[in-house]
């Protein structure tokens, strides 16, 4: 049932429910929905005054910025009901999940970290954690996300680059990589400079950067997407860079060097995760996803993260899930319901952040059985 069905469900119920909306700040409204149209929930809310009185006003919330929908009751108590309306007894049941929110897997709750700006929909690249929180790219910016869910600017790269992939090392150093082949150093004062132009050349057809993974010595593996071609490079840390694998590599777009330092690529012509050793050798290969479950016009598509027990999280954009992938090579579909979720990354807590670009937010997804989630949280300390 689509997110605007569902809104017509209460039109037809006159069910009450509490809206939470905005950019940047949350507003709430509760009350009963009156219609709905293209770009707006027509709402009759009410709410207690200084007066003592119940005051019912019309408001009409724009669609694209509904963050969160509970049915509820907490506003106005069973001796507060209006009833000039002629409305029946509503069930004061337990809050409901949100319902513009993906499905999660039982054990699991979600909610919304931070609401970015819908102008840049879908211009969101890859997320990664950082000093502090996440950081993510939109074309040439870099932003930063706090545990709290605040967002600044972080830094900028000059002229018209677009921003593929970016990763912090121990020192809290940030490398980032753009599609068109610069790799940048920033130091953490915010001091950058270029350190090294890959030509997408040696792997085979064109540059297309689509994102890079540090090893355990913070060398650098880069993939290049040029369509259904070219390869990773291996960028040192003087900047120096050679030819990993290249000719047959599939499309390769995410990358993730793991805990027991393997490199992990997702191949977007087979929807395949293959593990190679830092050397280059293929070692395993498992199938995620039908291939068409990619996106195949950029190379901000099958991002990878692995919590503490080697389960490896692989983002299907055109699909609009999020797919898990167990030790023994299993895949599974963790969330659906995305739209173009293009980064994912575990924070300091455990939680699985999703960075979906098509709705213009991050995503919090937590694990609720206390010791898994406390088992993710050590992967990462």
């Amino acid at each position: 049932m689509s997110f605007r069905t569902r809104l017509q469900a209460f039109v037809e119920s006159r069910q009450k429910i509490q809206i939470w909306y905005g950019m940047g700040c949350h507003n709430t409204v509760t009350g009963r929905v009156l219609g709905v149209d293209h770009d707006h929930i027509d709402v009759e809310s009410y709410s207690h005054e200084n007066d003592g009185q119940i005051h019912v006003r019309r408001i009409l919330v724009p669609l694209h910025l509904v963050l969160h929908i509970d049915i509820t009751s907490a506003e106005i108590g069973d001796e507060d009901e209006i009833t000039s309306i002629g409305d029946k007894q509503e069930n004061k049941s337990a809050l409901l999940p949100v319902i513009d929110l993906p499905d999660t897997p039982k054990g699991y709750g979600i909610r919304i970290l931070s609401q970015l700006s819908s102008s840049s929909a879908n211009r969101y690249s890859r997320m990664t954690l950082g000093p502090g929180g996440m950081y993510f790219a939109c074309d040439g910016s870099i932003w930063f996300i706090d545990q709290g869910g605040q967002l600044i600017e972080y830094a900028r790269i000059r002229g018209n680059n677009t921003i593929a992939s970016l990763r912090f090392d121990s020192r809290g150093v940030l490398y980032v990589a753009t599609i068109q082949g610069t790799i940048y150093h920033i130091d953490p004062s915010k001091s950058g400079r270029v350190l090294a132009q890959l030509d997408g050349r040696l792997t085979g057809g064109g540059t297309f950067l689509a994102d890079l993974a540090l090893g355990p010595q913070e060398e650098m593996y880069v993939s290049n997407f040029p369509g259904n071609a070219g390869g990773i490079f291996k960028v040192q840390v003087d900047g120096e860079y050679d030819v990993l694998l290249s000719g047959s590599q599939q499309g390769t777009q995410g990358l993730l060097v793991d805990q027991e330092n393997f490199l992990w690529a997702l191949e977007h012509a087979t929807g395949t995760a293959v593990k190679h050793s830092l050397a280059g050798r293929e070692l395993a290969r498992v199938t995620v996803a039908p291939p068409e479950a990619f996106n195949f016009a950029d190379g901000f598509d099958g991002n990878l993260a692995m919590d503490s027990l080697g389960r490896l999280y692989v983002t299907a954009g055109r699909a609009g899930n999020v797919m898990r992938v167990n030790r023994e090579g299993r895949s599974e579909t963790f969330l659906s319901g995305l739209v173009n979720p293009t980064g994912i990354t575990f924070g300091l807590d455990g939680s699985l952040c999703v960075l979906e670009a098509g709705r213009s937010r991050v995503l919090r997804v937590s694990a609720l059985d206390k010791s898994e989630r406390t088992a993710s949280a050590t992967a990462l300390s």
